[in-house]
């Protein structure tokens, strides 16, 4: 080949390279939560190669103690997935690991198997794998489910059978004010679910996040579940406009199933009585928040990882 037309070529190369960076980027990403199980198995799916030899392992969870754990050769992480647990279990991700973990998100974004930041409707479907940017907060569901989660065990120890006696939990109480205080003044982390919004985003609706209580990263990664961030997730609920989502899952986790749907038909009374004894310690719910109902139209991600 002449020199000449060698040169324009490899010139045209270097373009056609450029051109794919700046629409691909690769960045290396710290997940302050992350699914590793569900990420490698859309890997799999999806025919992304995992940068390690291994294969993924079965996981094991013990009930009562929690303990799970997934592993990938050297990528072997430590979570917990039992039933029975106390506490938010969390567990820590080495600097190698987090390459890892974001080549594989890169490769799914690559291979066109993650929808970036949807723009419409017609993106959306059940199961449909996205990365959506904007930012975030915690929901008044969720700050009602850690209430309704002391409630309950303080029904427990005081051997409480009447749903009627919920309404009677005073908040001025010695046992219930040491329980709330131990939530929200000694971040005592809560075996729930919690539930976000997401404002700013490419879509024309709400966006919620389902962020699972058992794959938090780091002590503290709870605390990072506010302000800019980017989820990888798939799409767990639609909300058409005009129609209502009940947020029981969020504000009732763990609640017997029969329990839940006697609470939720009168839950809207009793979540009045509840924010109005927040409002006495200081902290303020808003009236148009997330409580009872999520109001269309909305989506609701489920949360792979947030970085």
């Amino acid at each position: 080949m002449p020199q000449a037309l060698r040169g324009e070529a490899e010139e045209a190369r270097i373009l056609v390279v450029s051109a794919e960076w700046e629409t691909s980027p690769m960045t290396l990403r710290s997940p302050s939560f992350l699914d590793l199980e569900t990420l490698l198995s859309q890997a799999e799916y999806h025919d992304i190669n995992v940068p390690v030899a291994q294969d993924i392992v079965e996981t094991t969870v013990s009930k009562r103690s929690g303990g799970g754990k997934v592993g990938l050769g050297a990528l072997a992480l430590t979570g917990s997935a039992g039933s029975d647990v106390q506490f938010q279990s969390t567990y820590s991700l080495a600097p190698r690991e987090k390459a890892t973990v974001s080549k594989v998100i890169d490769g799914l974004i690559r291979e066109k198997a993650v929808n970036v930041n949807p723009a419409g409707d017609s993106a959306l479907f059940k199961d449909a794998l996205v990365e959506i940017e904007g930012n975030a907060r915690i929901t008044a569901a969720s700050v009602m489910s850690k209430v309704f989660f002391i409630f309950r065990r303080l029904m427990l120890d005081r051997d409480i059978d009447d749903l009627n006696e919920l309404a009677n939990l005073d908040v001025d109480e010695p046992d219930v004010a040491q329980a709330i205080q131990r939530v929200y003044l000694q971040n005592e982390l809560l075996p729930l679910p919690m539930l976000l919004e997401i404002t700013g985003t490419s879509l024309p609706h709400k966006v919620y996040i389902n962020v699972r209580p058992d794959f938090f990263i780091n002590e503290a990664s709870a605390d990072r579940l506010e302000g800019d961030l980017r989820v990888l997730g798939t799409v767990y609920r639609q909300i058409p406009d005009g129609e209502f989502g009940v947020t029981d899952e969020w504000i009732l986790h763990g609640w017997e199933f029969m329990m839940r749907r006697i609470m939720m038909a009168q839950i809207q009374d009793d979540l009045r009585e509840v924010i109005q004894q927040l409002g006495r310690i200081g902290l303020d719910v808003p009236d148009d928040d997330v409580q009872a109902y999520i109001t269309g139209p909305a989506v609701v991600i489920d949360a792979i990882a947030l970085y």
